[in-house]
Order: C-alpha cells, then sequence, then structure tokens
C-alpha cells in the first residue's frame, strides 16, 4: 500500500506590508503545534520516502520540522506548484515525482490543500494548521485519480482534546 500524506504549514506570521508572504515565517506556536503533531505521526507511519515541500518559508520550516521526527532521513525536495499551483498541476506534478517511493508527505498551503483532499478523497475535508491528512492506496496512480481512501487525520486541535 502505498501513503500520500497532505500537511499544511503550521501558524506563520501575520501578513504584513513589511513581509513579502514567500518570506512569512512559523511562529513559536506554529514551530510548537509542527513539533507535536510531527511527533504523532512518526509514530504511526515509521518511514517516510520522500517529502515534497511549496519553497515558502513557513512550509518549509514545517517540512523541515516534520523530517526531524522520523528516524529515517527522508529526501527533501521543494516544488513550485505547491504555493501557487492548481489542483490538476499539482496531481500531475505528484505523479511523476512519486514512483519509487511508497510513503511520500506534501506540505503546503489552503485553500489548494482543501481543494486538493476533496478531490483525492472525495470527501469534504478541512486542514487546520498544522493538520495532517494520509490518504491511502494501492498505488499512487490511484491516490491521485480519488479511488485512494482517507485513512486518518490529525491537527494539533485533535491531540490536544
Amino acid at each position: 500500500m502505498k501513503n500520500l500524506i497532505l500537511v499544511r504549514h503550521a501558524k506563520a506570521e501575520k501578513r504584513s506590508p513589511e513581509i513579502d508572504d514567500f518570506e512569512r515565517k512559523l511562529t513559536k506556536v506554529g514551530k510548537n503545534d509542527s513539533r507535536e503533531v510531527a511527533e504523532y505521526v512518526a509514530k504511526i507511519l515509521n518511514k517516510i520516502d520522500l517529502l515534497i515541500t511549496s519553497p515558502a518559508l513557513r512550509a518549509k520550516e514545517t517540512a523541515e520540522i516534520f523530517a526531524k521526527s522520523f528516524k529515517s532521513k527522508p529526501k527533501v525536495i521543494e516544488e513550485e506548484l505547491l504555493y501557487a499551483g492548481e489542483v490538476e498541476e499539482i496531481i500531475e506534478k505528484i505523479s511523476n515525482i512519486t514512483k519509487g517511493y511508497n510513503n511520500v508527505m506534501i506540505f503546503g498551503h489552503n485553500p489548494i490543500f482543501d481543494e486538493l483532499a476533496k478531490r483525492l478523497t472525495g470527501d469534504d475535508l478541512h486542514l487546520r494548521k498544522a493538520g495532517v491528512i494520509c490518504i491511502e492506496g494501492e498505488s499512487f496512480d490511484d491516490i491521485l485519480s480519488g479511488k485512494g481512501k482517507l485513512k486518518w487525520m490529525v491537527d494539533p486541535k485533535s491531540l490536544s482534546s
């Protein structure tokens, strides 16, 4: 079985004219939430093969925190489409990247990740900041064509309740 894990970046600095959106950093809360969720996910998934992240700083920081939580050191690559792409473009790009891997985690932004989750699962899901959705399928082609199924979902709020 293959797992595609969608991760929305954690809480970042507020938008302001002084900070370019691309350069917004995680807040202290965002870093803590990321660590908490990453540690939980690392207990469920022993190994991640590949992390694909938006090049925006807040997504990269979230990905780095997750990467440190896994004993295996996953390969990390940046993909511009995860910052500003459309769902169809992202699906096509992921399809080309995931060959040869079993557990792939992608880091990005809303609203596009909510749209992507809905397209892949058929469920109307909402990813909170630092939220994670795991979609399982026989192959990445199955997952990316909407034949995968939601395996689990977690975010900082669900861990604290």
